[in-house]
């Protein structure tokens, strides 16, 4: 009998790990005005398909690539045809370079996807990762053209903590900023979630406003004309359940570069994640998202009227605003709002680094490695591009590619920045310029220790006198042993600094750059190389031709090995002529694909062994009640 419920519990762990399947064919098109923009399967907007899975599950993703029917021999159009998928926030690593092999970038980890070609992405996702991440392209900037999506990873301790803050503003409301102690259990409540993925939006397409940023007398920061919404650019309509209670959104900047501002009238939003990191629940009236963080923050649904979002998206002299409206069935949308988003009740685009903190963990020991990063833009003009860069300690980002791979000990004309492996290291990153920049790390969430305030300066270790390091005492001494907030994306004021500290334990070779696309195209970023890599031992991933899926499955995962995919038999095939893609899910909406059909059978075997188990309980029960007659 033990035995069985040994069985039982074994064969629940391999029910609860699903593999997906998905394919994204990646071609152009244009809109009704002409503008040509990136589709992934045939979609007609900026926005790809939505990507859910669980914690643990296995993702296989097939890449065709069909952005460009033509050969070019300009350098950035060329560039710009081959492509990539990064998987913004997901850390794939600590199983030794399994997940660094999967991170996307191009140069770095893995060859570009050329034309015509194919590529397999194989992973798993850890099981201690879990919330709201996306997906986009790292070459060229082909992401703001529309090669981008959001990834989202569901675990029941989320929807748990989600039910528990719930449980708590029921409890109390939601005039006081931090909710303090949470129940054990949450109520029977309705909950309904909802995704806001935002951008900035121009008139031209990328690849144009590229070669014009890219030009000798080129201005990095283009203007901003627009917003969009979940692809779309004009207002965005939620319809909730007429039970429903509060709201789950899952807010995403997928922006090129402007910070993006949301303002919901009348009521007030919970902070519970920042960038796949649970968060102890922090009230705001006005939540600001730089470009690559995420939020989840608890709307409780407090008028049965239409409710007003007001959303606001930065430019260079003011914020381009918008309304978008949150509706029960059959309601029409009120009026759109006119004020200015400067006088929203607590405005602010400055990182809130003291508010909001993880549920759990503390401050992380004293850092073994400590590296000053200043960044400025240069005026001077600078290869390969004939044009002036930003650059980082003197060096731009392009200085560390060669045409090889840095993952196999390929170099260019700058060494990658080398971390201490498995120590605790801690870097200030240091604005010289007078921008605020978002900056996003690879391969690692950090904790957010210090950030300076706007004319702060930069931080240098070894200026025991500076304003800088003053804060930065000051904030280690807040954090005592308190966890600060943790994230992979942070923005960092003009003429100011940020320190993040995490543990160098994920072997690979890893970026940490300025999300604003532009930015990074004229070379805002740094390569580090954490660990000694034994690249003797790598079975490097190569793009292959369309269609010769089944005979490259094996050869390209490398040591990310899985079995062949196969049919999901819930979701209908992609209907190519090839017969090698018979079988395979093409991620043409907003789907989540079942488990493969060995989990059902293991889901019958269950159910099965189950019912034995009663069985033969009751046999033994009937059995020891004769045997007490006799």
């Amino acid at each position: 009998m033990i035995l069985l419920w040994t069985l039982v519990v074994w064969l629940q762990g391999l029910v609860v790990a699903e593999t997906h399947l998905y394919e994204f064919n990646i071609t152009t098109a244009a809109d009704k005005e002409g503008k040509t923009f990136i589709s992934i399967n045939g979609r007609t907007d900026t926005l790809g398909p939505t990507l859910r899975v669980k914690s643990g599950d296995q993702v296989n993703l097939l890449v065709n690539n069909e952005i460009c029917e033509q050969n070019y021999a300009d350098a950035l159009m060329q560039d710009y045809c081959s492509t990539s998928i990064h998987f913004h926030g997901l850390i794939l690593g600590n199983d030794g370079l399994l997940g660094a092999l999967h991170d996307g970038v191009p140069g770095v980890t893995q060859h570009s996807i050329p034309s015509h070609m194919s590529y397999w992405y194989n992973f798993s996702i850890p099981k201690n990762v879990c919330g709201t991440y996306w997906y986009h392209s790292h070459s060229s900037v082909q992401y703001g053209d529309g090669l981008r999506g959001l990834f989202l990873v569901e675990c029941e301790e989320r929807d748990k903590y989600i039910n528990r803050v719930a449980t708590r503003l029921e409890e109390v409301g939601t005039t006081s900023d931090a909710i303090a102690e949470l129940p054990t259990s949450g109520q029977d409540l309705k909950i309904q979630e909802e995704v806001i993925a935002v951008s900035d939006w121009y008139s031209k397409s990328s690849i144009d406003i590229l070669r014009e940023v890219m030009a000798p007398n080129g201005d990095p920061d283009p203007r901003v004309e627009g917003s969009t919404t979940n692809g779309d650019t004009g207002s965005v309509a939620f319809v909730v359940d007429e039970e429903t209670q509060y709201i789950v959104f899952r807010v995403v900047n997928m922006g090129m570069s402007g910070t993006n501002v949301l303002h919901i009238d009348g009521h007030r939003m919970c902070v519970i994640e920042t960038d796949g990191i649970l968060a102890k629940p922090y009230m705001v009236d006005t939540l600001a998202i730089a470009p690559g963080q995420r939020f989840s923050v608890l709307l409780k649904v407090e008028s049965r009227d239409p409710i007003k979002i007001i959303h606001g998206c930065s430019k260079m002299m003011g914020y381009i605003t918008k309304t978008h409206w949150i509706l029960r069935s059959g309601q029409l949308r009120g009026n759109a709002f006119t004020g200015r988003i400067r006088d929203l009740p607590g405005f602010d685009v400055a990182e809130r680094y003291l508010d909001y903190v993880p549920i759990s963990g503390s401050l992380l020991p004293e850092p073994a490695q400590q590296i000053s990063l200043d960044y400025d833009f240069a005026d001077e003009i600078r290869e390969p591009f004939e044009t002036p860069m930003y650059v980082v300690n003197g060096n731009t980002m392009n200085e560390y590619f060669s045409e090889g791979l840095l993952i196999l000990g390929d170099r260019g004309r700058r060494d990658p920045i080398l971390l201490e492996a498995e120590q605790v290291v801690e870097i200030a990153i240091n604005s010289i310029d007078h921008m605020r920049h978002p900056w996003h790390m690879h391969g690692h969430t950090f904790q957010v220790v210090s950030v300076g305030q706007k004319r702060d300066g930069p931080l240098h270790f070894n200026d025991a006198d500076s304003p800088a390091m003053r804060r930065y005492k000051q904030d280690v001494a807040n954090w005592g042993d308190r966890a600060p907030m943790t994230r992979d994306t942070i923005n960092i004021p003009g003429h100011s600094y940020a320190v993040i500290r995490f543990v160098a334990n994920n072997p690979g070779y890893w970026l940490l750059h300025c999300h604003v696309e532009w930015h990074m195209a004229k070379g805002l970023g740094v390569v580090f190389q954490e660990g000694d890599l034994e690249v003797s031992t790598l079975s490097i991933p190569e793009p292959f031709e369309k269609g010769k899926v089944k005979q490259e499955q094996e050869a390209n995962t490398g040591p990310t090995q899985t079995s062949e995919p196969v049919s999901s038999g819930t979701v209908a095939n992609t209907g190519h002529a090839e017969s090698e893609l018979s079988g395979y899910s093409s991620a043409d909406g907003a789907i989540e694909e079942e488990s493969t059909t060995a989990t059902s059978k293991i889901r019958v075997l269950i159910v099965y062994i189950c019912i034995m188990c009663i069985v033969n309980l009751c046999i033994w029960h009937y059995g020891l009640r004769e045997s007490q007659r006799t």
